[in-house]
């Protein structure tokens, strides 16, 4: 297998990673899951959600990867502190954790091991490792799987690109986009790589994502046409600087797109596109809702699974 070329493969140190898994004495929703992936964010590594169908609702496990030993204590504190803001205290009670200690390899090099082909409407996403043919027909995105969300496997990217498609197909034209949360800066990239002579800025609040959506960028051939910058959502300066945008994905959670839905429509120009997503079935109303009540309208929306990506407009002065 080829290096990976922003890896020094010659000098990695085995990585001390552990995963924590929680046990609640009470079944949780997809809400409290979200609250307490939120709450745990800058804890560990990466929080992971999962859920899975059952005759009885939906079953959401949550599960925290660590570096290092995790101080459980500090992680229950947290779990409950987040319980007794968000109204959940009583489900967040009961909860034990457990720890175990992953075998130490390479993680990074095993993700790209892993990390095949995806294909998203017009677009064919692959690693810097993947030496096999790019198809002619499709768009090729080279995205690695990295510190920030977004390398198109999941069902929210994969809506948010399959959405553009659609948008393309139907002969919309754009030149001043937005990736809101932009994360690995795949949406941003998928934006210039489709609509010749667009301008994108791609703002995220983690400055990571900003480092890591620059390398993408340079690795697609689109660093001079995507502006970049770590800030908070609209507030950012470099995102109110470059209002108003015809075309704004924001890949986020459901949460936040509901209350940044005053945001988004305030620098949305009238006639132009959003690209919601980061959105479950049951989230999708709720969602819908406060991005109407301002006047846009929903015209489609991708449907992965449990997953939704909602696209909307503004109308027209």
């Amino acid at each position: 297998m080829p290096n990976h070329p922003l890896v020094d493969y010659d000098n990695i140190v085995p990585h001390l990673l552990y995963k924590v898994t929680f046990a609640f004495e009470h079944q949780i929703s997809g809400d409290i899951a979200e609250k307490i992936g939120v709450a745990l964010e800058e804890l560990g590594l990466s929080v992971f959600l999962r859920n899975e169908e059952a005759t009885d609702g939906d079953r959401w496990t949550v599960s925290l990867t660590t570096y290092g030993a995790p101080d459980l204590d500090m992680i229950r504190a947290q779990i409950q502190a987040a319980a007794a803001e968000g109204g959940f205290a009583h489900t967040a009670a009961g909860v034990t954790l457990q720890a175990e200690k992953l075998p130490e390899k390479d993680w990074l090099r095993h993700v790209h091991d892993n990390f095949p082909p995806v294909t998203a409407g017009r677009f064919f996403i692959y690693g810097s490792h993947y030496e096999g043919e790019k198809p002619d027909n499709l768009v090729p995105l080279c995205i690695d799987a990295a510190t920030a969300f977004g390398s198109g496997e999941h069902e929210t990217t994969k809506g948010c690109l399959m959405a553009f498609d659609r948008l393309a197909e139907e002969k919309n034209s754009f030149k001043n986009g937005l990736d809101m949360g932009c994360g690995s800066g795949i949406l941003a990239i998928g934006m210039a790589k489709i609509w010749p002579g667009i301008r994108v800025t791609a703002v995220d609040i983690d400055p990571e994502s900003i480092i890591v959506t620059e390398r993408h960028a340079a690795m697609n051939g689109a660093a001079d046409l995507i502006s970049m910058q770590a800030g908070d959502g609209y507030a950012a300066p470099l995102a109110r600087q470059n209002a108003p945008y015809d075309l704004i994905g924001a890949n986020i959670l459901a949460g936040p797109l509901i209350d940044m839905a005053g945001d988004l429509n305030s620098v949305l120009l009238p006639g132009g596109f959003c690209v919601l997503s980061g959105l479950l079935a049951r989230q999708e109303q709720d969602v819908t809702a406060a991005h109407t009540a301002l006047g846009l309208v929903l015209v489609d929306k991708i449907e992965i699974g449990d997953w939704r990506a909602l696209v909307l407009r503004k109308p027209a002065d």
